[in-house]
C-alpha cells in the first residue's frame, strides 16, 4: 500500500506558521462573537464598558494563541512581547480602521466587501507585523 503524502509546499515552515496564524485569527473571532453575543443577549449590556472588557478579553487570548501556537516563540522576554502586541494593536486598529474608511469613501460603499477587502489585506500585514517584530524568533547559536 502506497503511503500519502504532503505535498511539497505543506511542508514548508513558514506556510505551517501562517495556517497556525489563520486558525488562531478564527478563533479570536468566534471567542469574540460569542463574548459579544454574550453580553449583549445574556447580560442585557449594551454599552463601550462591555464592548472594551470583550477586546481586552479577546486580545489577550490572541496574544497568548500566537505566542504559544502560531509563531511558538521560545523567547521569554515578555515584557517586550506585550509592548510590541500592545503597539501593534494601536497600529492594527488605526490602520484598518483608516483603510475601511477610504475603501467605504473612495472605492466602493459596500460595508460587506469593505470589510471583506480590509481583512485580507490586513491579515498580510499582522502575520509579517507578529512574525517579523512581536514574536522575532531568537537567534540561536550555531
Amino acid at each position: 500500500m502506497k503511503r500519502l503524502r504532503l505535498p511539497d509546499f505543506l511542508k514548508n515552515e513558514e506556510l505551517k506558521k501562517f495556517l497556525r496564524f489563520s486558525i488562531v485569527g478564527g478563533t479570536s473571532f468566534v471567542i469574540n462573537t460569542s463574548l459579544q453575543w454574550f453580553v449583549r443577549r445574556v447580560l442585557l449590556y449594551e454599552n463601550y464598558i462591555s464592548i472594551a472588557v470583550v477586546f481586552l478579553i479577546v486580545s489577550v487570548c490572541h496574544f497568548l494563541l500566537n505566542n504559544f501556537f502560531a509563531f511558538r516563540d521560545n523567547n521569554t522576554q515578555y515584557k517586550r512581547k506585550i509592548i510590541a502586541y500592545l503597539l501593534f494593536l494601536a497600529g492594527s486598529t488605526l490602520l484598518s480602521s483608516a483603510l475601511l474608511y477610504i475603501f467605504l469613501t473612495y472605492i466602493y460603499d459596500n460595508v460587506l466587501i469593505g470589510s471583506a477587502t480590509v481583512t485580507a489585506v490586513m491579515m498580510m500585514v499582522n502575520y509579517v507585523i507578529l512574525n517579523k517584530f512581536v514574536f522575532k524568533q531568537s537567534e540561536e547559536p550555531q
